[in-house]
């Protein structure tokens, strides 16, 4: 379910105001900052989710996590996640927040469900080289332009996120 504000929310303090207009939606969630990240042949990166990973095993999936609480705010979230993930040998410059979303997954690993609360930042590659940090959580990186990827290839989080960015930056 796509969220709709008015301004970027910086904190989960200002998420938590914002979230007021969605009576509907449980007290009880997760986030997690995400970025589309696009090459300099705009092509979108995705990472293939490892045996490791909780749930959607072997799909493509957007680069991002949860949001922990020492965490200041969510963009240093989100770029300690970046970091995590690639290394620091490629520099990914956070851009504009595309949209926020509400969702439930399955965690496969402790058997519940668990409910989230996804920003979308778009990203772009300026130069290094992305590293597989966590190989058993990630199998490797795949560039696709908005239409090429097959979306039967891309997790249920991933595929409601590429819908709402080739809306958005598609030709």
């Amino acid at each position: 379910m796509e969220l709709f504000f008015c301004k970027e929310v910086k904190d989960k303090k200002e998420l938590k105001e914002a979230l007021k207009q969605y009576p509907e939606l449980s007290d009880e969630y997760e986030v997690a900052v995400i970025v589309c990240a696009f090459d300099a042949e705009n092509r979108i990166i995705f990472q293939r989710r490892g045996p490791a990973c909780r749930d959607e095993r072997c799909k493509l999936e957007t680069i991002g996590g949860r949001v922990k609480e020492t965490d200041s705010d969510f963009r240093a979230a989100l770029h300690r996640e970046i970091v995590e993930e690639v290394g620091n040998e490629a520099e990914i410059q956070i851009g504009e927040l595309i949209t926020a979303t509400y969702a439930t997954t399955f965690d496969e690993r402790n058997q519940a469900e668990q409910n989230w609360i996804y920003l979308l930042y778009r990203g772009e590659l300026k130069n290094g080289n992305l590293q597989i940090t966590e190989p058993d959580k990630n199998l490797g990186y795949e560039r696709y332009q908005i239409g090429e990827v097959e979306e039967e290839q891309l997790s249920s989080g991933a595929r409601e996120l590429y819908h709402i960015v080739s809306r958005k930056y598609g030709k």
